[in-house]
């Protein structure tokens, strides 16, 4: 049989303090991504780049790699060049590319949105197809207010990862704090 306690050792041996503090550093970069907004964009474009870059590489290797090395994996290393091309050029002018990136992510969630939404009338027996209709128009609407307006689409990114780095962070520090509490009346006992 299952049981859903806890040995005590398991919750007494959590570092609280490195939740508390993890939480506290999420919170703090949450408002710095939501206060300076400019520069956070332009970093996040950045290590946007720069990851393209590593998987790039990644697939540039594995396309070499047996069982069938580069003669089997062509398309593959020629995805990885141009990928290799777009994450330097992101790195350079990281401006001109995240409105590319966001053109593109804008064309994404309107097409996922008409696909969405074809699903929810088309298909008669699907479970919820009306929040499957409901997420087919918002990411429309959202889709085209990032192709149409690629500075939205990046208050809206920014927006969503400060507040996304807050939440996380108040969640740490009242984890943190629970687990702080009932290690404490633990050590009472």
């Amino acid at each position: 049989m299952v049981s859903n306690t806890f040995p005590v050792e398991n919750v007494i041996g959590i570092k609280w303090r490195l939740l508390i503090l993890l939480g506290l550093l999420s919170v703090i970069f949450g408002l710095l991504v939501v206060f300076f907004p400019t520069i956070s964009a332009t970093v996040l474009v950045e290590l946007i780049g720069i990851l393209t870059i590593v998987f790039s590489f990644a697939a540039l290797v594995f396309s070499a790699l047996p069982p069938g090395g580069w003669k089997t994996s062509l398309f593959l290393a020629m995805l990885a060049v141009i990928g290799f091309f777009f994450g330097i050029a992101t790195v350079i002018q990281p401006i001109v590319m995240g409105m590319v990136i966001f053109y593109i992510a804008g064309i994404a969630l309107f097409i996922g949105g008409l696909i969405s939404l074809v699903l929810a009338i088309g298909e008669k027996k699907m479970v919820h197809r009306g929040l499957f209709a409901l997420q087919g128009i918002l990411a429309i609407i959202i889709g085209l207010l990032v192709s149409i307006f690629p500075v939205f689409g990046v208050a809206l990114m920014v927006i969503y990862v400060g507040a996304t780095l807050v939440i996380y962070g108040i969640i740490g520090i009242a984890i943190g704090y629970f687990v702080y509490a009932i290690a404490h009346a633990i050590e009472e006992t």
